[in-house]
């Protein structure tokens, strides 16, 4: 039925922190459904591979509480990112998801994945497609595409404008 919960299938290779935790959380609070309501829970299980493949940026700081005293610990996700690679998009869909209602059951269907290898293939109904904005590095683009890109003026390098022609007072 509509109500029905679906396992979805995500690749984060090449997408960045913050967009692919917003769609992320999107799946997981059910918003993409016709039927959503705020009151009940009907998001799809997420499973989302290749997150050591992402992108972070560099100044992101990521922070967590572990509730005893002086448990606050700040780290750069970059950092955080190259030993643990799922932890990084965990905390970041925890951070974004509503904290009053249903929290540990929405990260309870989140399943997070380094590399392709995950066993829930069988589950899997849907696969979604990546961001349109995929970053890509120079070395992605062919020297055809890199010679037909095209250039802004660079704003710089004009040339000021006199205010007066000084030939022109004799």
């Amino acid at each position: 039925g509509i109500n029905a919960e679906y396992g979805v299938l995500l690749d984060a290779t090449g997408q960045e922190l913050d967009k692919l935790a917003q769609s992320v959380c999107r799946l997981l609070e059910g918003r993409h459904k016709p039927v959503y309501s705020q009151i009940m829970d009907m998001g799809d299980h997420v499973v989302v591979t290749n997150t050591r493949n992402m992108i972070i940026p560099d100044k992101k700081v990521l922070w967590w509480y572990s509730g005893y005293a002086q448990g606050h610990r700040h780290v750069y996700a970059k950092d955080f990112h190259t030993f643990r690679p799922t932890e990084c998009l965990r905390l970041q869909v925890e951070f974004k998801l509503p904290q009053k209602y249903a929290l540990k059951e929405r990260l309870a269907r989140l399943h997070l994945f380094p590399s392709e290898n995950h066993p829930y293939a069988a589950n899997v109904s849907k696969v979604m497609e990546g961001q349109d904005n995929v970053y890509k590095s120079l070395e992605d683009y062919t020297s055809e595409e890199r010679d037909n890109f095209v250039t802004a003026p660079d704003c710089r390098i004009r040339k000021p404008t006199p205010l007066y022609d000084w030939n022109d007072l004799d």
